[in-house]
């Protein structure tokens, strides 16, 4: 039986916009209507996708489409969370740093899928490495030490960091990697954070209000620890991951594409992790932003609950301001 069609609404058409509008597209979903305040990106999107745009929400009326992706800077998001409630449309949105419109959320009536992001649940290192986990490779899981790091002038090299949300205090790229990274981590030992300590703040000479490096010591629930640092500073880029059992250790390094499971008898597997398509201009590949919207559409289509809950953000939004607000 065939679907009802779907109508989406792109809120933002920057970079994030661009690529929600790719990942609508790869879906099968062919029925989007582009907004931005900006006419430039509002002209790109049309014209490289062929998509209706308009310059102005408010004059759409509501049965003109059924579901939202917001891809806008971080805390901009309550409003279009509001709208969307408002007009009864399922949404999703980017990661946001306010709880801005979350009281909106959870007061709102059933019904509406609800779906904030989630992208690295789809990415497939992330999904080998729970697997792995599950089987039982390296025992208990006890520890962990995760780094991240990008040089911040290179988040976006065809526009300026000092002008945009990623170098702001409020909406800065450490701030929002670190809830980001929470969503996998989290997922990955099977719990969620009871404790945090640690320091934030800026170190070096970047023009910008944000903090330049965030070292966190979590415990969580299931009462594993872990040391989380994510850094604007390295001039190379990268994840890397250190994953301590009882019986193993798996390691993970995101740009060698490659994850080792050490077992208890000193013996080390090496596993090759799928390298994906990533556009051009991007380290990270397309495929699992691909996945992410489609378990959004599935969501609206009743195929499937989304995999992460605004409940679930809000609990790590509070963890990273009680860090805040140990270094004030």
């Amino acid at each position: 039986m065939p679907h009802k069609t779907l109508t989406f609404l792109q809120i933002g058409l920057g970079s994030m916009g661009k690529r929600r509008i790719r990942n609508l597209i790869s879906a099968g979903e062919k029925n989007i209507i582009g907004f931005d305040l900006s006419p430039e990106r509002r002209r790109e999107a049309g014209k490289t996708y062929h998509i209706k745009t308009v310059p102005d929400i408010a004059k759409l009326s509501p049965d003109m489409f059924d579901a939202m992706i917001i891809s806008t800077p971080p805390d901009k998001h309550g409003d279009y969370i509001r709208f969307a409630i408002r007009h009864r449309k399922h949404f999703y949105t980017e990661v946001s740093t306010t709880d801005d419109g979350y009281a909106e959320i959870f007061s709102a009536k059933k019904g509406l899928v609800m779906a904030p992001s989630s992208t690295f649940l789809h990415f497939s290192p992330i999904k080998m490495m729970k697997e792995f986990v599950k089987q039982g490779k390296i025992g208990k899981i006890l520890l962990f030490d995760y780094h991240v790091g990008q040089y911040l002038p290179t988040f976006h090299p065809w526009e300026d960091y000092r002008k945009i949300y990623i170098s702001k205090k409020d909406t800065g790229s450490c701030r929002t990697l670190f809830l980001f990274e929470c969503v996998w981590l989290n997922f990955l030992v099977g719990s969620t954070m009871s404790d945090i300590s640690g320091m934030t703040g800026k170190v070096s000479d970047l023009e910008m209000t944000a903090d330049d490096f965030l070292s966190a010591s979590v415990r969580y629930k299931n009462n594993v620890r872990g040391t989380i640092q994510i850094e604007l500073l390295s001039r190379k880029p990268g994840r890397s991951l250190w994953l301590i059992g009882s019986e193993g250790i798996i390691e993970w390094d995101w740009l060698s594409s490659k994850i080792r499971v050490h077992d208890a008898n000193g013996k080390t597997k090496t596993i090759s992790v799928p390298k994906g398509n990533p556009a051009k201009g991007y380290l990270a590949a397309e495929e699992m932003y691909n996945v992410e919207i489609k378990s959004f559409v599935d969501a609206i289509r009743g195929k499937a609950d989304y995999p992460f809950t605004f409940r679930e953000d809000l609990a790590n939004m509070k963890m990273l301001e009680r860090l805040e607000a140990n270094n004030r």
